[in-house]
């Protein structure tokens, strides 16, 4: 009967051995596999760091690039100088005046070369009638029916126009009611709005925003003086003040100065990685 209690006990033993050999054996197997894991994860993020590492610090302003529009208005005289633009080959924009004599054949040569085109829409000035903004022109006393008969017919004489800055309006542009009726028209027809700010009292910014219209306003006119150096000199120093702007809207007028002084300071544009672009590749 001893005998026979002694083989029982061993045979126990044997099976509790047996069972905690397999947990361990099972455990080791298990560990082997995690660490073989985490190694492999450790490699990777090594490789990870080690690529980066080598890789060049890329600062996030280096994305910005900086971005210039010349938009010439008063187009439409003469086309002199709309070819000695074209011969520019940099897109810069014409903003062609309504119902005059060359109006519709400068717009389809622009638009032939693949320059953007505008319509430089007349409007009443503060100093009218001492000052005439020119055939086409809106005037405050006129009615909302008016008004939008007008810019229909100023804009059919401008083909291809994509968008439309002011010429003249210091007064019309002060008052927001009937901005606000020309802007509903642009915005309608899928066209934007680059002020030409002729008075700080404009309403421009603040009507586009509240109705929606695509809008740019003007930086620098150019070309006050009509001056070959005092054109080029605003333009030098546009260009020497770069790092302080991301976008620049530029407005000159067509005179053989103007058109000179442009030929000269593309290169210098060009030198400094300044895109000249559309005005509508700059609108908010």
């Amino acid at each position: 009967m001893k005998k026979k209690g002694r083989k029982t006990k061993g045979r126990r033993w044997n099976t509790s051995f047996t069972i905690i050999s397999g947990i361990a054996t099972l455990f080791i197997i298990v560990a082997i596999f995690g660490l073989l894991f985490l190694g492999d994860k450790v490699g990777e993020k090594a490789k990870k760091r080690k690529v980066a590492a080598d890789s060049p610090i890329v600062h996030h302003n280096e994305y910005k690039k900086k971005k210039v529009a010349i938009i010439i208005d008063d187009i439409g005289y003469d086309l002199r100088p709309v070819e000695e633009i074209l011969k520019l080959e940099v897109p810069v924009t014409l903003s062609i005046l309504p119902l005059c004599p060359y109006s519709k054949e400068a717009a389809e040569r622009a638009h032939h070369a693949g320059n953007e085109v505008m319509l430089h829409l007349p409007m009443e000035p503060a100093d009218y009638p001492a000052k005439n903004p020119g055939d086409g022109a809106l005037f405050l006393r006129m009615s909302r029916r008016e008004l939008l008969h007008q810019l229909d017919i100023d804009l059919n004489s401008v083909p291809h126009a994509s968008g439309v800055n002011n010429h003249m309006g210091s007064r019309f542009m002060e008052d927001a009611k009937k901005v606000e009726i020309i802007f509903k028209k642009l915005k309608k027809k899928n066209l934007f709005f680059v002020d030409s700010y002729t008075t700080r009292k404009t309403t421009g910014k603040k009507m586009a925003a509240k109705i929606g219209l695509k809008f740019a306003g003007r930086d620098v006119f150019i070309d006050n003086h009509a001056d070959y150096n005092d054109t080029l000199a605003i333009l030098k120093r546009a260009i020497a003040r770069s790092e302080g702007w991301n976008t620049l809207v530029i407005i000159g007028h067509p005179y053989e100065s103007t058109i000179r002084a442009m030929e000269t300071a593309v290169p210098m544009f060009k030198a400094k990685k300044i895109q000249i672009v559309r005005p509508s590749e700059l609108l908010g």
